[in-house]
């Protein structure tokens, strides 16, 4: 485990995808120095939750990485975020500047092992993806290999609810992630 920083944002940011962010708060710039100076990670957490008034983010979010940035006008900064790896934060302290940080674990890749069952199941959420009227899907061939990024990338993509987001985000198992995504896509 490591402390690292903290940024609460109303988004879910998936492993695998990239965010365009202007920094523009002074705890935050100065996270994004500090950050800077060393190649550091931070973690992106999704807040507010309407659910739990009495919680100011999720616990499970994403550690991130800069991957460019521009100064911009009045000291803002514009940075191109990337989601590495899901975490688990715990033990959340506050800077006297307002800035979080907490202790963050890494949660391990879950490489389903390569059962013909498990490759059929992909298939068939591949070709039922590609037949959604609202999707502009072609079939790929999904394995076991790629999967946790197919359904990292289609979760992304898809504008589900920042709950339903979140859900996707805490599953384990990408072939459970892309079994929820086509229940989710039922509803659209």
């Amino acid at each position: 485990m490591k402390t690292l920083p903290l940024f609460p944002l109303p988004l879910v940011l998936f492993p695998g995808t990239v965010l365009p962010l202007q920094i523009f708060e002074m705890r935050y710039r100065r996270m994004v120095k500090d950050l800077l100076a060393d190649s550091g990670q931070f973690v992106i957490l999704q807040a507010p939750i309407p659910d739990n008034p009495n919680s100011d983010f999720e616990m499970i979010g994403t550690l991130s990485k800069i991957i460019d940035w521009q100064p911009m006008q009045n000291q803002m900064i514009a940075i191109q975020v990337e989601g590495e790896q899901r975490a688990k934060i715990s033990g959340v302290t506050k800077a006297s500047d307002g800035l979080l940080s907490g202790q963050a674990e890494a949660l391990s890749f879950n490489l389903e092992p390569m059962l013909e069952e498990y490759s059929a199941r992909l298939m068939d959420i591949s070709i039922l993806l590609e037949q959604h009227p609202l999707l502009s899907f072609r079939s790929v061939q999904i394995n076991a290999e790629n999967a946790e990024a197919f359904s990292y990338q289609l979760a992304s993509l898809i504008p589900f609810s920042g709950a339903d987001k979140q859900r996707l985000l805490e599953l384990d198992s990408s072939l459970q992630r892309l079994e929820m995504i086509l229940s989710l896509l039922k509803d659209f």
